[in-house]
Protein backbone atom coordinates (compact mmCIF):
# COMPACT_ATOMS: atom_id res chain seq x y z
CA UNK A 1 0.00 0.00 0.00
CA UNK A 2 1.39 3.39 -0.94
CA UNK A 3 1.71 6.17 1.63
CA UNK A 4 -0.63 8.99 0.57
CA UNK A 5 1.41 11.47 2.63
CA UNK A 6 5.07 10.74 1.79
CA UNK A 7 6.43 13.97 3.34
CA UNK A 8 4.38 13.74 6.51
CA UNK A 9 6.79 11.56 8.51
CA UNK A 10 9.68 13.90 7.72
CA UNK A 11 7.65 16.92 8.79
CA UNK A 12 6.59 15.19 12.00
CA UNK A 13 10.19 14.26 12.78
CA UNK A 14 11.35 17.84 12.18
CA UNK A 15 8.60 19.22 14.41
CA UNK A 16 9.40 16.70 17.15
CA UNK A 17 13.05 17.78 17.02
CA UNK A 18 12.01 21.44 17.36
CA UNK A 19 9.75 20.59 20.29
CA UNK A 20 12.59 18.69 21.98
CA UNK A 21 14.91 21.69 21.50
CA UNK A 22 12.37 24.09 23.06
CA UNK A 23 11.81 21.62 25.89
CA UNK A 24 15.57 21.54 26.58
CA UNK A 25 15.71 25.35 26.60
CA UNK A 26 12.81 25.51 29.07
CA UNK A 27 14.46 22.88 31.28
CA UNK A 28 17.72 24.91 31.31
CA UNK A 29 15.84 28.08 32.23
CA UNK A 30 14.06 26.23 35.06
CA UNK A 31 17.41 24.80 36.18
CA UNK A 32 18.86 28.31 36.50
CA UNK A 33 15.77 29.55 38.35
CA UNK A 34 15.87 26.61 40.77
CA UNK A 35 19.62 26.89 41.42
CA UNK A 36 20.35 30.48 42.42
CA UNK A 37 23.98 29.61 43.16
CA UNK A 38 24.63 29.41 39.41
CA UNK A 39 23.41 32.94 38.83
CA UNK A 40 25.35 34.18 41.88
CA UNK A 41 28.56 32.55 40.62
CA UNK A 42 28.05 34.10 37.19
CA UNK A 43 27.70 37.51 38.84
CA UNK A 44 30.83 36.91 40.96
CA UNK A 45 32.71 35.90 37.83
CA UNK A 46 31.76 39.17 36.11
CA UNK A 47 32.86 41.24 39.13
CA UNK A 48 36.16 39.39 39.38
CA UNK A 49 36.90 39.63 35.67
CA UNK A 50 36.22 43.39 35.78
CA UNK A 51 38.49 43.74 38.84
CA UNK A 52 41.24 41.66 37.20
CA UNK A 53 41.06 43.80 34.06
CA UNK A 54 42.05 46.81 36.19
CA UNK A 55 45.10 45.08 37.71
CA UNK A 56 48.63 45.59 36.48
CA UNK A 57 51.10 42.74 35.96
CA UNK A 58 52.43 43.10 39.50
CA UNK A 59 49.14 42.28 41.24
CA UNK A 60 46.58 39.52 41.48
CA UNK A 61 43.31 39.18 43.36
CA UNK A 62 43.33 38.52 47.04
CA UNK A 63 40.19 37.86 49.00
CA UNK A 64 39.80 39.35 52.45
CA UNK A 65 37.52 37.67 54.93
CA UNK A 66 36.69 39.19 58.30
CA UNK A 67 34.31 36.62 59.75
CA UNK A 68 36.72 34.10 61.26
CA UNK A 69 37.75 35.79 64.52
CA UNK A 70 40.29 37.90 62.68
CA UNK A 71 41.21 38.98 59.20
CA UNK A 72 42.16 36.33 56.67
CA UNK A 73 43.59 37.30 53.29
CA UNK A 74 44.38 34.73 50.65
CA UNK A 75 45.36 34.66 47.01
CA UNK A 76 42.29 33.35 45.20
CA UNK A 77 42.92 30.64 42.63
CA UNK A 78 39.56 29.04 41.91
CA UNK A 79 35.91 29.56 42.67
CA UNK A 80 33.31 26.85 42.29
CA UNK A 81 29.90 25.91 43.57
CA UNK A 82 27.77 23.03 44.68
CA UNK A 83 24.08 23.14 43.95
CA UNK A 84 21.85 24.44 45.23
CA UNK A 85 23.51 27.00 47.53
CA UNK A 86 27.20 26.52 48.38
CA UNK A 87 30.10 28.47 46.90
CA UNK A 88 33.68 27.30 47.39
CA UNK A 89 36.80 29.50 47.21
CA UNK A 90 40.24 27.92 46.83
CA UNK A 91 43.52 29.73 47.37
CA UNK A 92 46.80 30.19 49.23
CA UNK A 93 47.73 32.52 52.09
CA UNK A 94 50.86 34.71 51.99
CA UNK A 95 52.47 32.07 54.22
CA UNK A 96 51.85 29.39 51.57
CA UNK A 97 49.00 27.69 53.41
CA UNK A 98 46.35 26.12 51.22
CA UNK A 99 42.84 27.38 52.04
CA UNK A 100 39.35 26.39 51.00
CA UNK A 101 36.35 28.42 52.06
CA UNK A 102 32.97 26.74 51.82
CA UNK A 103 30.21 29.27 52.17
CA UNK A 104 26.43 29.28 51.92
CA UNK A 105 25.19 31.92 49.48
CA UNK A 106 23.19 33.64 52.24
CA UNK A 107 26.46 34.30 54.11
CA UNK A 108 28.38 35.49 51.06
CA UNK A 109 30.44 38.57 51.78
CA UNK A 110 34.05 39.14 50.81
CA UNK A 111 36.36 41.91 49.72
CA UNK A 112 38.39 41.73 46.53
CA UNK A 113 41.82 43.21 47.11
CA UNK A 114 44.80 43.79 44.85
CA UNK A 115 47.76 41.94 46.36
CA UNK A 116 51.36 41.59 45.19
CA UNK A 117 51.79 38.59 42.92
CA UNK A 118 53.49 35.51 44.39
CA UNK A 119 55.17 34.33 41.20
CA UNK A 120 56.62 35.87 38.04
CA UNK A 121 53.24 35.93 36.36
CA UNK A 122 50.16 37.16 38.26
CA UNK A 123 47.58 34.46 38.85
CA UNK A 124 44.10 34.95 37.43
CA UNK A 125 41.16 33.18 39.03
CA UNK A 126 39.66 30.13 37.38
CA UNK A 127 36.01 29.24 37.69
CA UNK A 128 34.89 25.65 38.14
CA UNK A 129 31.61 25.02 36.32
CA UNK A 130 30.29 21.50 36.81
CA UNK A 131 28.98 19.73 33.74
CA UNK A 132 25.72 18.80 35.39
Amino acid sequence: MNNPFPNLSGAISANLAKIAEVDNQLAEAAHLRNNPVIEICQAIQKYIEAFENELDNEHEIGIRLASFGGVVIFHAEQIGFSKPNVITFYGITDEGEKVQLIQHVSQLSFLLKAVKKREDKPYRIGFVWPDS
